[in-house]
């Protein structure tokens, strides 16, 4: 019945009771197994204390990862296995982690310290199944719940409030009224949390499969991580190609967009600068000129306030700075091999294929009547797939001349770099073809 949990976690388990101690598998993998998903990480519960659980697996590799907390992880054939000792806890002066914890003996005692219902369902190994919360209830029913009382338990620990949101976003379920209220009752109890974790739960949030839901209703929430996006709550757009406020049309691209949490982020802030830059024109018409430019410099930001990589920023950055490139012929109907070949060096295949993904998304979101459809757009990745594999002339390292030939024909300094480039974009544009003959003679005209 178990076998989906793996066989260290399982020998884990019978270790345990066969050497006369409690546990059970909880939290999110039990949870998980009860609704035929994927499992995660596999955490043990157990009336064992630190120093018993170090007895009960000697020979093996024991880290006391949060010892403190009665924590400690256990190496089982190359597989972690968290296991903590049954607890209570004091109060959480930092709203983040108890001042101090009190091991306990009962099963009781551990599971109404944890966050919600669905979380707190143990599994023993041979497969009883101890549920004192009624989370399985919640699970059949779709329901987030606090256990005991939520503002108790959103007090104790704030991430609980985006950890809830991001369950409603990942599982689709609803958050029951009490802990709905809690929630944002203590909303503000966020800004208590350190940017690493807000970003990992924002992360995991906007790439839900309900994301568009959850980020609707509880863009509140949303907005005590990111401030800065509340300028596009209810901030209508007054133009023919779009028919959703900023917010709601910048959540509708992100929620048809691949799970890429750095395209769902980058759809997300893509249009940030537009409430900065909107004006309307003679016609009671808004636009929103050098609105990406502006959107690119708010996103910095708050990705640098949420501790992104620079190499995550510098994805994001891109794809919200080019949101508007064109994929189009001039006859603004049929996918143009130049431009997207010009994106392909610009860019480079993996970057291309996702500025496009985020191209269709934000078009998706628009007036439906602008949509270009979906054949356009996945006539645009078979042209990119087709010329990245045919290794086309897209980059300087790629042209039939280099430095060296113009430095010989009597280019110097700066000129060399600014004429190769020159050239590329003609070899692009396939106005000039890549044979070192036709190139140099280009390059001497120009001279």
């Amino acid at each position: 019945m178990l076998e989906e949990f793996g066989s260290s976690a399982l020998f884990a388990l019978q270790k345990l009771e066969q050497s006369g101690f409690e546990a059970y598998l909880i939290g999110g993998s039990v949870r998980d197994f009860l609704m035929n998903l994927p499992l995660g990480d596999k955490d043990i519960t157990t009336n064992a204390t630190p120093d018993e659980v170090r007895g009960v697996f000697v020979g093996f590799k024991v880290i006391d990862t949060g010892i403190r907390h009665g924590t400690v992880t256990v190496l089982i054939d190359g597989e972690s296995i968290e296991i903590t000792t049954y607890r209570t806890e004091s109060a959480y002066s930092d709203h983040r982690r108890p001042d101090s914890v009190s091991f306990s003996n009962s099963f009781s005692d551990d599971v109404l310290r944890r966050d919600f219902t669905v979380n707190g369902i143990g599994i023993s190994s041979g497969g009883e199944i101890r549920d004192e919360v009624g989370g399985q209830k919640d699970i059949e029913n779709g329901i987030i719940r606090a256990i005991g009382n939520a503002e108790d338990r959103f007090s104790e620990d704030a991430l609980r409030i985006l950890r809830a949101a991001r369950f409603a976003s990942v599982l689709g379920f609803e958050i029951e009224e009490s802990t709905k209220k809690a929630l944002f009752g203590k909303k503000d109890l966020l800004k208590n949390i350190s940017a690493e974790r807000k970003r990992d739960e924002l992360l995991k949030l906007i790439n839900g499969r309900y994301a568009e839901k959850a980020l609707l209703e509880y863009r509140d929430i949303i907005a005590v991580c990111i401030p800065e996006i509340q300028c596009e709550f209810d901030f209508a757009q007054h133009n023919r190609h779009h028919v959703f406020d900023v917010f709601t049309h910048s959540v509708k691209a992100l929620a048809n967009a691949k799970f890429d949490p750095n395209i769902r982020m980058a759809l997300l802030l893509h249009d940030i600068g537009k409430p900065k830059t909107a004006k309307f024109d003679e016609n009671g018409e808004m636009h929103f000129k050098g609105h990406a430019g502006k959107s690119v410099e708010i996103a910095d930001k708050i990705l640098s306030s949420l501790r992104f990589s620079n190499a995550e920023k510098e994805e994001i950055l891109t794809l919200i700075k080019y949101h508007d490139f064109q994929f189009l012929n001039e006859d603004m109907k049929t996918a143009s091999a130049k431009r997207i070949k010009l994106a392909l060096s610009k860019f480079g295949k993996n970057l291309s294929l996702k500025l496009l993904e985020v191209r269709r998304c934000d078009n998706l979101a628009q007036n439906p009547k602008y949509f270009l459809g979906d054949s356009f757009y996945g006539d645009c990745e078979q042209i990119a797939r087709e010329i990245a594999d045919k290794n086309e002339c897209l980059t300087l390292k790629d042209l039939a001349i280099n430095g060296y030939d113009l430095l010989n024909l009597g280019f110097t300094g700066k000129k060399i770099g600014e004429t190769l480039n020159q050239i590329l974009e003609k070899v692009i544009d396939e106005t000039l073809p890549n044979r070192k003959s036709d190139l140099l003679h280009f390059a001497q005209g120009l001279k």
